[in-house]
């Protein structure tokens, strides 16, 4: 059981990336990147490009991801968010999808639709915690997971641009009227969250072994759900709730069998929508958006 919990910490480490990203646009436009997946595939094989064929040292390599994702990011808010008001809800949804499948089939054109494998570059030793083994790709995963999260943290509540997001989620009208440039603090906004999704592409990569232009779909639903859970627009709640699921979907798999794996944690998406639509750290202002 403990080693199973462990393991599913690692993995709800990477979900909960990839949910502070949906977080931090929705906090700020209350709008739905659903693009998310893809830009998350996008950086994942960034990342092996780099790895791979430039041969660069991983801690460069996940920057680089980082980096090429947040481009896309900006990419992605110029054309499919900027042009359209807020109050157009499915213009932005629907053009982001639009997005989104046009950076897969790219991909397939341009690597093949097979997953490809990344190489075993992590040599790092395995810990031993009593009956508790961590390998070293867990712990690499686990470890920039939480250190981008902490960091994140540290930029939304201490910084200057951290403040002026807080002021922007709460009202874009009055952040104007206080000096704020709205435009620059929502293209800061895609950008981290794109980054963040690069480096959870890239970390997803290393911890499976292997990225496909398909993934993006699969795990960007599942960010999406977390999300949900963990309450709208909430960056805490995104970390909680990453960590949840992760943990539901490992341990369902290890004692109910694999082909149950996405029935707890999207059991536990409908238990939330129906009890608490808010989510589990959300506010009831929020639960007419759900």
């Amino acid at each position: 059981m403990l080693q199973q919990m462990v393991n599913g910490l690692m993995l709800g480490s990477t979900y909960a990336l990839i949910a502070i990203g949906y977080s931090l646009v929705f906090g700020l436009l209350g709008l739905v990147n659903l693009a998310h997946g893809e830009i998350f595939m996008l950086g994942g094989f960034l990342g092996l490009a780099l790895g791979v064929y430039l041969k660069l040292p991983l801690a460069v390599t996940i920057l680089g991801a980082m980096l090429g994702a947040g481009v896309l990011g900006l990419l992605l808010e110029l054309v499919c968010f900027r042009p359209v008001k807020r109050i157009y809800f499915l213009a932005p949804a629907l053009s982001s999808i639009g997005f989104g499948i046009i950076a897969r089939d790219v991909m397939v054109n341009l690597v093949g639709s097979e997953p490809r494998v990344f190489p075993a570059t992590v040599q790092l030793p395995d810990l031993h915690l009593g009956p508790v083994l961590v390998s070293s790709v867990q712990l690499l995963v686990f470890g920039a997971a939480l250190l981008l999260m902490v960091g994140l943290s540290l930029l939304i509540n201490r910084t200057e641009l951290g403040r002026a997001m807080r002021t922007v989620a709460e009202n874009p009208y009055w952040a104007r009227l206080l000096g704020v440039n709205v435009t620059r603090v929502t293209m800061a906004a895609f950008f981290i969250s794109s980054a963040l999704a690069g480096a959870a592409g890239i970390l997803i990569g290393l911890r499976i072994g292997k990225i496909s232009p398909f993934i993006g779909a699969t795990v960007g639903i599942k960010g999406l759900a977390v999300m949900v859970i963990g309450g709208l627009g909430n960056i805490n709640g995104a970390m909680v709730g990453g960590l949840l699921v992760g943990m539901l979907e490992v341990l369902t798999s290890a004692y109910l069998g694999a082909v149950f794996a996405d029935v707890i944690p999207w059991g536990l998406l409908i238990a939330v929508l129906v009890f608490k639509p808010s989510g589990l750290f959300g506010s009831k202002a929020n639960t007419d958006r759900v």
